[in-house]
């Protein structure tokens, strides 16, 4: 009978090393979630943060191509003038 008590005992004991490996591994996986989540939050903000940049940087191509088309079409008239005076001075 006592045997069996040890054995219970010992049992028991295997039992309770067991649960408390099993709570070190659930607590270590608690603080990896708690990683990704941050890690996610972080991601995104960032992600925002690029998002923004394009739009902007899209934005003052954008502006640069139109002033750059208006320069070109001014430069062009002026030459027509430049043209047109000189044929006018040359008669």
């Amino acid at each position: 009978m006592e045997k069996i008590l040890e054995q219970v005992l010992m049992e028991l004991k295997e039992i309770k090393e067991g649960q408390v490996k099993i709570q070190v591994d659930i607590n270590a996986m608690k603080e990896d979630i708690e990683q990704i989540k941050m890690d996610g939050k972080i991601t995104k903000e960032q992600t925002a943060i690029l998002t923004e940049f394009k739009t902007e940087t899209f934005q003052n191509i954008s502006d640069i191509k139109d002033t750059l088309k208006f320069l070109l079409h001014k430069e062009i008239e002026t030459e027509k003038e430049i043209f047109a005076l000189k044929q006018i001075k040359t008669k």
